[in-house]
């Protein structure tokens, strides 16, 4: 059986048992911190992975690029640009749309990974330079990129990464918004304090309050783009694959040398609400620590009501919410 996608392409049982096979390694919490070994068989897996997975990674991208772009992170015409572990080069690619870039470097410990992410770049930005990078030494981009890369990495992996990241002047990283990879992310972000400045999510540049409590996780949901809900192949892809498509939990980072041009929020929405018939309750990062906030239908039926039907464009909320 084939299933029918964007542009008339199709995928078949063969494809959902590869994207099947990708997934169950990267959901494999039994490695504990050792590294994920190298899992692109062949050019196959990444044409299938591509169509599903890195499509709702790059929805992911979509939602944190555009809180960067409200938060005051410039545009990046004429910067290189370098995707870290790129595997099909979704995040560059996303993030070319979104601010541009002259020459974007494409890392992978997979020369298939870096032939295929290349080659998209090329296919979907013509006017963008795009090439392999293998050796890192030397490398200091304008933008790093990294994406569902955390987990994958062990001691040593995240110490390259740390490198990689003082010798770069912007970076975004767009992580899986587990339980463990964002506390993960939160940790790291402490150790990038020193020699960067936050740009978003975060509404101040404190140790994150959400290491304090091991219940809580900084994490966000992101909105799939509408066809998503009408094509017969997200339809069968949620099916096949057991995938709920309004699910996209993410974490993620934006960090610069220099200050962002926009004065962070008073606070920043976590998770999701829960929604009652007269109110909206929502976890909140504040600089003195998480908070919960009460947006009640009767004092603001407006917010209540993107609360409950549209959740991931309310970014914060009044202070006059907040309790404790």
């Amino acid at each position: 059986m084939t299933t029918p996608g964007n542009g008339g392409t199709t995928l078949t049982r063969d494809d959902f048992d590869r994207i099947e096979r990708l997934r169950s390694g990267f959901l494999d919490d039994a490695r504990g911190d050792a590294a994920l070994s190298d899992y692109w068989r062949c050019d196959r897996d990444l044409r299938a992975y591509d169509r599903v997975l890195a499509a709702r990674i790059g929805w992911k991208w979509d939602a944190a690029l555009a809180e960067c772009r409200d938060r005051g992170l410039p545009r990046s015409d004429g910067a290189t640009v370098l995707d870290y572990g790129c595997g099909t080069g979704i995040a560059a690619r996303r993030y070319v749309e979104a601010f541009g870039a002259g020459t974007v470097l494409c890392h992978d410990r997979s020369a298939a990974a870096m032939a295929f992410a290349t080659q998209q770049l090329r296919a979907e930005h013509p006017t963008v330079t795009a090439r392999a990078q293998r050796d890192l030494r030397t490398l200091q981009p304008d933008v790093l990129l990294v994406s569902h890369v955390l987990a994958e990495l062990d001691a040593n992996g995240e110490a390259e990464l740390l490198a990689l990241i003082a010798k770069s002047r912007t970076v975004v990283l767009v992580e899986p918004g587990t339980h463990r990879v964002a506390r993960r992310l939160a940790v790291l972000r402490g150790k990038l304090l020193a020699t960067h400045r936050i740009t978003a999510p975060c509404p101040h540049a404190g140790t994150c309050p959400s290491l304090q409590n091991g219940n809580d996780w900084c994490h966000f949901f992101a909105e799939p783009p509408p066809h998503v809900f009408t094509e017969a192949f997200w339809a069968h892809a949620s099916r096949e694959l057991h995938i709920d498509l309004r699910a996209l939990p993410y974490a993620f980072l934006a960090l610069q040398r220099e200050a962002a041009a926009v004065a962070p929020p008073d606070n920043r929405v976590l998770g999701r609400p829960e929604i009652t018939p007269h109110e909206a309750r929502v976890l909140v990062c504040t600089e003195p620590g998480l908070r919960q906030a009460a947006v009640t239908k009767r004092h603001d039926a407006a917010l209540w009501k993107r609360l409950k039907k549209d959740p991931a464009t309310v970014r914060s909320v009044p202070p006059s919410t907040l309790r404790g």
